[in-house]
């Protein structure tokens, strides 16, 4: 018996009139329609359109309708035409489930419901709905972290799309298969599906998606240091976007721009940029990109000697962060305003501003190491769901193939002695295909322990390269202090303590440990000047940083160091090769 939802789930006033027909024409179906198969289907198209006040709706509605579709599947009377719109009604309800436990963080169960999704796609022979379900799981595991399998899905999803001849989708995948790339720092082939996907938003002369794959073309030229390939993409997002009236993505494209232009050295190009998109910023109230285009029009003019006009926009930029709460928002606002306050010679408040500032990078750093735990918890999940998926795969093939030897022995009693003799030959065939089973399995379980034995050598083989790497780090050490005086402060300072320098602005930060503790203290220098007093063993990774070789903990990648205050710092492109010298030298 099927209970109206009339009542529960009609909200006046909640949607437009157009919507609200819509909503009472489908709650007329499920509450007077006798044909299961509109009823299904009229839960599946309540849900995707109650879902936006309550996600909770998507899922209880369509687990209704999955009930539906399981329900009447099962019947043998149940005719092939119905048969074909209850999957339909049942593969849209369990990717909806399936949605729901990926918004609220239940990742194995999410992908759960997505694959059985596909296979009902699968059986109906929906192509189109398979590859969107695939794209679906390949994000998924996209913000897990998980690049190898978010590659894998967005490729079955484009093989697809190219089979049916979905180019708008196809064009989609093809960018989303770049940003992974470009997220691994690989350039060429980050580019190649970029590019790919620019041909193929031309082609459709879809708009938005060619501003959008031109943006992401200039960003990858942008971070490799080619201002000269990176500027035309960007100018040529910046004009669709404002062709479109698209004020939100503009400004976007506008501040690119000026970060590029800042890069260069060229600070009126870069403010006037950042200008224009601070004006449409607060022209849609995008309290976001107002705190950020006023930071970065506050770096510039600091940097030309206007501290007055530096430190209104500073403060700005950090009420509105406080206001939106926004950690990394207030962390470089903070540090803008403790810049400022040096500039006066306020440095009380100059320290207490670089507090928060240290307190927001560490909640930021913290938030992200918080976020990589999560995901690998949610692939340890996802693993063991899935081992377990399987297992239960086995123990079903076990149980149906007792339930035949039961069946048999029960003929067997009836008919007799003939019938026995044929219920002992074929129990022995059985046994035979048992006996190979478990061969199969015991060859599978060896596969698996080599494997196994095969990925702790691989990880036996990192700690050695770690130790390694430590060993040379060691071997660069000084034994000789190397003692320095700082003319800020007059304090003596042996480098050989100091982690790394970092510069801003007009002056450096250096960190160093002092007996059982990490300091920081500034220096009125520039990094370039401040090198000049170093001894060998220092070196520059970036263009804000260098760094004491013999206080670097480990490599975390080719563009990432852990230093051994556990400060992470990024080497760029440019000095990866240096750096490399540095450690080995010839």
């Amino acid at each position: 018996m099927l209970v109206s939802p009339t009542r529960a789930f009609s909200i006046q006033d909640a949607f437009g009139p157009k919507v609200q027909k819509q909503i009472d024409s489908l709650n007329r179906i499920i509450s007077q329609s006798s044909t299961d198969t509109a009823i299904a289907s009229a839960y599946v198209g309540l849900a995707e359109i109650l879902y936006v006040s309550d996600i909770d709706k998507l899922e209880n509605l369509s687990i209704k309708a999955m009930e539906i579709a399981d329900r009447n599947l099962a019947k043998s009377s149940t005719r092939e035409i119905e048969k074909r719109a209850f999957r339909r009604s049942l593969a849209a309800a369990l990717n909806n489930i399936g949605y729901v436990h990926d918004i609220k963080g239940d990742i194995p169960l999410a992908l759960e419901y997505y694959n059985k999704a596909i296979k009902v796609l699968e059986v109906i022979g929906s192509k189109e709905g398979v590859a969107s379900a695939l794209n679906s799981m390949a994000y998924l595991y996209v913000n897990q972290g998980d690049s190898a399998r978010a590659l894998e899905f967005y490729q079955r999803s484009l093989k697809i799309e190219e089979e049916i001849g979905a180019k708008e989708k196809m064009a989609s995948s093809l960018k989303s298969i770049g940003a992974i790339y470009g997220n691994q720092n690989d350039i060429t082939l980050a580019l190649e599906y970029y590019n790919r996907s620019l041909e193929m938003y031309k082609e459709i002369n879809y708009q938005e998606g060619m501003a959008s794959s031109l943006n992401n073309i200039g960003v990858i030229y942008s971070g490799q240091g080619d201002s000269t390939r990176a500027l035309p993409n960007f100018r040529k997002s910046l004009a669709i976007k404002e062709e479109l009236g698209d004020l939100e993505g503009a400004a976007y494209a506008l501040s690119s721009i000026g970060n590029l232009y800042e890069n260069l050295g060229e600070p009126e190009a870069a403010l006037s940029y950042y200008t224009q998109a601070l004006e449409i910023r607060k022209e849609i109230e995008d309290k976001h990109g107002i705190s950020i285009s006023l930071n970065n029009i506050g770096r510039l003019t600091l940097e030309s000697g206007d501290v007055e006009t530096a430190k209104a926009m500073a403060k700005q930029s950090l009420e509105l962060a406080n206001e939106l709460a926004h950690p990394p928002i207030i962390r470089n606002a903070s540090k803008l305003l403790s810049e400022v306050l040096k500039a006066e010679d306020n440095y009380e408040e100059a320290l207490k501003m670089h507090e928060l500032y240290i307190m927001m990078r560490d909640s930021v750093l913290k938030q992200e190491i918080e976020a990589a735990v999560l995901q690998k918890e949610a692939k340890h999940q996802i693993d063991a769901r899935e081992a377990k998926i399987v297992l239960l795969d086995k123990e079903n093939e076990i149980i149906k193939a007792q339930a035949a030897n039961e069946r048999i022995v029960l003929i067997g009693g009836a008919i007799g002695i003939l019938a026995l003799m044929l219920f002992l030959w074929r129990l022995s065939v059985k046994n035979a295909s048992l006996s190979l089973a478990a061969r199969t399995l015991k060859a599978s379980n060896k596969t698996i322990g080599m494997q196994k034995d095969q990925a702790e050598e691989n990880l036996e083989k990192q700690h050695d390269k770690t130790e390694t790497l430590e060993e040379q780090i060691e071997q660069l050490k000084s034994p000789d202090s190397h003692l320095i005086t700082l003319n800020s402060s007059g304090l003596i300072l042996d480098v050989n303590k100091i982690f790394y320098i970092e510069s801003q602005n007009r002056y450096v930060l250096i960190t160093y440990h002092d007996r059982d503790k990490t300091d920081s203290i500034y220096e009125r220098t520039s990094l370039k000047d401040f090198i000049q007093t170093l001894p060998t063993g220092f070196v520059q990774i970036h263009r804000s940083y260098v760094v004491n070789i013999a206080q670097i903990r480990s490599r975390a990648s080719k563009y990432k160091l852990i230093m051994k205050d556990d400060e992470l710092l990024p080497i760029s492109e440019s000095q990866v090769e240096a750096f490399d010298k540095a450690l080995n030298p010839v």
